[in-house]
């Protein structure tokens, strides 16, 4: 178990309270035998004392005291029995008044046995052991069953924990598709019942998103194709070349946001399985069309990583070095890929250019929307990977950390 979890320290918890409780009750125990054969030490004395005044067996003191005398068979065991085993507690009297020399007092297990001068007699507690000590140990049982039945409880109010976190990942893998909220009043249930509502929320929120995005991406669809085609049949090449100039920047805007659409979607999921990285260079360099090939050290290394992705990954880096830059290399070292070209450096921290419709330096912000570093950082959150940027010796370097 996690010793961080709540219910662990939970358990450890109990454990601490139950073995206080047990050495406690122990304590109690042995504290409270020892009162009694104080007490009953105590009324051995004033017994021999009112013998020795009186001469007689004080009956009357013996019922006051809740004693009976023990004869025959039963003390002629029990003296045996304590001397035998050596658990009689003998208190030898001082020369004193009221005890003559010699008089001797033993206690044993609730008996009490006096050994004086014209008397032996054993004395034992009406009352057995069971009934001298059913409170106490009635007291001490109730609890350790209050302790454990609140252990119970709590562990078990604890328990929607796992549940609700297993709820939460598969929410954020897109996965969390039926839930149900719970009747209970407790903190723990009201955070559940208030995390599935907003989840619900959101979900209601995203389809209407994603309904809405789908109806737009159709209604400027249409127009952008029909100006395509009416630029075809412009007479002015001037006209022409600047409406091809504005509808191919259109079409392109439409590509890159049902793009990232698809990617930033909860509902989207990458299947990650080894792919050869050259495979991925070239796929990037057919999505650009692009026919010179790309110099690289790369040969036989490999990935761990979803092919369709991934590759939209490589095209955005190349496509950003052809934009911003000149003679792009790649470079393959220490489980990590550079894409290395010439050109001037990011003007802010990367941290800017990996939000939607960052722009760069005036002039180069109008060659693309803003949204191809975004694009690549989310898709590389999706693998867990890490995008790191740096400028040295005049390069711009966009490394893709795989592990």
């Amino acid at each position: 178990m996690n010793r961080h979890s709540i219910l662990f320290k939970l358990n450890i918890l109990f454990t601490i309270a139950l073995i206080t409780t047990l050495v406690a009750g122990f304590s109690i125990f042995v504290h409270i035998v020892k009162k009694e054969q104080l007490e009953l030490f105590v009324k051995s004395r004033l017994i021999a004392k009112e013998m020795r005044v009186s001469g007689q067996k004080p009956y009357e003191l013996f019922e006051t005291f809740n004693l009976t005398e023990v004869k025959g068979e039963e003390k002629r065991r029990v003296l045996q029995e304590g001397t035998k085993r050596k658990i009689l507690q003998a208190f030898r009297m001082k020369r004193t008044p009221p005890f003559p020399i010699g008089s001797r007092i033993i206690t044993h297990r609730g008996y009490l046995y006096l050994n004086i001068p014209k008397f032996h007699l054993l004395l034992k507690e009406k009352r057995s052991f069971w009934q001298r000590f059913t409170l106490p140990i009635l007291v001490f049982l109730g609890i350790i069953i209050l302790l454990v039945a609140m252990y119970t409880y709590l562990r078990k109010s604890l328990l929607p924990l796992k549940k609700l976190q297993l709820d939460i990942e598969k929410y954020g893998e897109g996965e969390l598709e039926a839930y149900q909220l719970s009747p209970k009043k407790d903190e723990i249930s009201k955070l559940s019942n208030a995390f599935y509502r907003s989840a619900q929320k959101v979900k209601n929120l995203t389809e209407s998103r994603q309904l809405f995005l789908r109806n737009i991406f159709h209604e400027l669809n249409t127009p952008v194709t029909k100006g395509k085609i009416l630029v075809e049949v412009t007479q002015d090449q001037k006209t022409k070349e600047m409406l091809d100039s504005i509808f191919t920047r259109l079409d392109t805007l439409l590509k890159e946001l049902a793009e990232m659409e698809k990617i930033t979607s909860q509902s989207y999921t990458i299947t990650k399985k080894p792919v050869p990285i050259v495979e991925l260079i070239d796929q990037a360099r057919d999505l650009l069309y692009l026919d010179d090939p790309i110099p690289t050290n790369v040969t036989s290394e490999t990935v761990e990583a979803d092919f369709a992705t991934m590759s939209i990954v490589f095209k955005n880096l190349i496509d950003n070095a052809a934009k911003y830059g000149k003679n792009l290399k790649i470079i393959y070292e220490d489980n990590t890929l550079s894409f290395i070209s010439e050109g001037k450096p990011l003007q802010e921290d990367l941290k800017h250019y990996t939000q939607a419709f960052s722009k760069g330096t005036m002039t180069e912000s109008q060659k693309g929307f803003g949204l191809g570093l975004y694009i690549v950082n989310e898709i590389l959150q999706k693998h867990k990977m890490q995008l790191v940027y740096k400028y040295t010796n005049g390069e711009n370097w966009f490394r893709v950390n795989f592990s």
